[in-house]
Order: structure tokens, then sequence, then C-alpha cells
């Protein structure tokens, strides 16, 4: 009988060991390993003795959580997503409003470059259920903005060649949408701008490793050997091969970034700027969202 215990004991450790650990149960390992709360001692230690030291000779005082917050920052640019959301752990208690809103938002892009794609989510769903409240409005229409603003950031940093930018955009929209093809995607774009173009094969084999992108991929090629075969002036092929790739690229990117629902809520903000802008129209928010927009006929029109 004992023999029979002792091996069905060896069999339940056998399968707990071999058992995937969860992302909650990861997290919880990192946050107890040396490597980080030994990283957050020293970081917890210098920034308040730095801070103490400097606000002794200033009247110019500084606050120790925005330099936390700071330091957060520089350690994603810097791609040590590990440090930063360390520091977004030190500052998550605070009693500032905006503050906190800045540790989830840090915490869900530094997540989702460590793997914990999950986590990352649910961190951004806090985080928009929170502003949500805040502003009055629906938790769709905070994401809407978000993706609306991120890409506006993405494309405005290529433009005027600022790669951390874009690449900190792309970063953040990815832990949003969970695209892992976000990032390599913008990162080819900037490098090649850049006139790097071996960083941006690396990149582009970066986007090889995503499911979701090859599907993109094999769908363009499609579109590529359609327009080879159908295209009347071969002089003009090349420019007719780049415009309608991208747009294909394009199109699928943001069927991907915006959900249907997204879409469905834009659809229906957008019906009614053609009168906004000719002044047939009134705003009128409602109740369960203050930034919509309700057409109201003006007396007389």
């Amino acid at each position: 009988m004992g023999r029979h215990i002792l091996l069905l004991l060896m069999t339940v450790l056998l399968l707990v060991g071999c058992s995937k650990q969860t992302e909650e149960q990861r997290l919880s390992k990192f946050r107890g390993s040396m490597k980080y709360r030994a990283y957050r001692l020293s970081s917890e230690t210098t920034t308040k003795l730095a801070v103490a030291g400097y606000n002794a000779a200033t009247t110019q005082k500084v606050d120790r959580v925005v330099i936390h917050a700071t330091l957060g920052l520089l350690w994603f640019l810097s791609e040590k997503s590990e440090y930063s959301f360390a520091e977004a752990d030190i500052f998550a208690a605070s009693d500032n409003n905006n503050i906190k809103l800045l540790s989830l938002g840090l915490q869900s892009i530094a997540l989702s470059k460590m793997k914990y794609p999950n986590l990352a989510r649910s961190h951004y769903s806090e985080l928009k259920a929170t502003l949500a409240a805040q502003q009055n409005m629906d938790a769709n229409n905070v994401e809407i903005e978000h993706k609306l603003m991120l890409l506006s950031l993405i494309a405005v940093s290529i433009y005027h060649g600022d790669p951390d930018l874009a690449k900190f955009g792309a970063d953040a929209l990815s832990a949003i949408t969970q695209l892992d093809y976000l990032p390599p995607l913008v990162g080819a774009v900037v490098d090649a701008k850049k006139g790097s173009p071996i960083k941006a094969l690396d990149q582009l084999r970066e986007l090889n490793k995503s499911d979701r992108f090859s599907e993109h991929k094999n769908a363009l090629l499609a579109e590529v050997v359609d327009i080879i075969g159908k295209c009347p002036d071969k002089e003009k092929l090349g420019d007719e091969l780049t415009n309608r790739v991208l747009i294909q690229l394009a199109r699928r990117v943001l069927d991907d970034i915006f959900t249907a629902e997204n879409q469905r809520i834009l659809l229906e903000k957008t019906k009614t700027l053609p009168d906004l802008i000719t002044g047939k129209t009134t705003v009128q928010p409602t109740a369960a969202d203050s930034s919509s927009v309700t057409p109201q006929k003006v007396d007389g029109q």
C-alpha cells in the first residue's frame, strides 16, 4: 500500500511540475525574484535621497513620484520593460489619479513586451474603465480615442523622423489590441525611412513570427499575382503594385485595430459630420456618452 501511495504522490508532483504556469503565477514569481526586489529597493532608496537633497537646495520642489514615472518611461524607451514595470509598481499607490492612470498604462505596455498579453489587456481595461468613469464617457469611446491618438502619434513620428516615439506608439497600440505584429511593422517602416535596410530586414523577420500577419502576407501575395497578370501597362506596374498593396495592407491593419463595435461607433459619429460642418445640426450629448452627437434639425432648415 505504501508503495502505491508513494507512486501516486510522485505522479501528482510530476504533473504539477509539468503544468503550465498562469500569467498571474509568472508575474507573482517575477515580483518575488531577486532581480525585481533588488532593483525596486535601489530605485526607491536612491530616488528618495536624491529628491530630498534637491528639494533642500531649491524652492522649486520635485515630487518623488514624478521621478519614478519618468524613470519608468525612460526604461521602456530603452527596451528595459522589466525595470519599467517595477517603476510603475512603485508609483501605482499614488493618491494622484493621473499618476495612477499612468501606472496602469505603463504596466500594460510593459506587460505586453514581457509576454503577458492577458494581464496587459486587463490593466488597460482597468485604465479605460477608470478614465471613462472620470470623464462620464462610454468605455468603447475611450478606447477608440486612444487608438486614434496612437495611430496619429505613429504617423507624425514617422513623418518627422522620431523613431523612439513611433515605436512607443506602436508598443502602446499593440498592448491595447494584442496585435503582436504592430511593433515590428512600424519598426520596419521607421528603419527603411532612416536608410537602414539591414535593421528593416530584421524587423521583417520578426513579422514572419506573427500568425496573424502571415494571413495578411498570403493575401497580399495573391493580390500581387493578380496585379501582375492584369496590369495593362507594364511600365506602370511598379506604381500599381505599390499603391494597391499598401492600400490592402492599410485596410487589413485598420480592420485588426478597430473592432466591429469600434467601426460601428465611428460610422455613427461620422454620419453627422457633413451637417455639423455646414451648421445644419446641433450637438446634443447623451447621458451614456457625453462625446456622442445626436442630429437635430435647426428651425427653418
